[in-house]
């Protein structure tokens, strides 16, 4: 039998607890007897349990129910509109405020920055600025920025840019290190 993945793909969905919820589930008595809820959708009408899913079809034409296990292995909540622009829905600001108020350990800007030692430059060619970061235990850390035509180059907006590109390196390191640090003390 061969191995698949899921292609991704961004549904509608909403889960289900009782009549009401939702207008695509119906509960309908026949003859006295009420019958089970129900969606419609390419397979007909398929029951739907409490705490199910409601899923509507990729192409709009009816809904199918998802158990919630399912559900929670299969998909997770997507973070925009699939037809918006790719611009990050909140901006840097909102973002650093939002982090701000996190408890838990994390990296900041101001942890990095205590752990720098030292920071050198170096012009290479006509439009290359070199940033090395040196850390307080020894590791050096390397950024670069450069620009297509020298006629644009700037030596200060190029260090910016060199010693920019090197601190994002340490985010990610320094939270490699955190997470060997917390998943040793677990």
């Amino acid at each position: 039998m061969g191995k698949f993945t899921k292609k991704p793909v961004t549904i509608d969905a909403v889960q289900w607890f009782k009549p009401g919820d939702h207008p695509a589930v119906s509960v309908r008595t026949s003859g006295g007897e009420t019958e089970l809820p129900s969606v419609r959708g390419k397979q007909g009408a398929v029951r739907v349990d409490p705490g199910d899913w409601i899923i509507q079809e990729l192409d709009g034409s009816g809904y199918y129910p998802c158990k919630p296990d399912v559900f929670a292995q299969t998909y997770f909540p997507t973070s925009r509109d699939p037809s918006a622009t790719g611009d990050p829905s909140i901006s840097l600001g909102e973002a650093q405020a939002i982090v701000e108020t996190k408890t838990a350990p994390r990296i900041t800007f101001d942890g990095i920055k205590a752990a720098i030692a030292d920071v050198e430059y170096f012009r290479a060619k006509d439009t290359l600025t070199i940033c090395i970061i040196t850390m307080r235990n020894g590791f050096h850390v390397l950024g670069k920025s450069a620009c297509a035509s020298p006629e644009n180059y700037d030596q200060a907006v190029g260090e910016r840019y060199a010693y920019d590109d090197a601190f994002r390196q340490i985010w990610a390191l320094e939270a490699y290190a955190l997470k060997n640090t917390l998943s040793a003390a677990a």
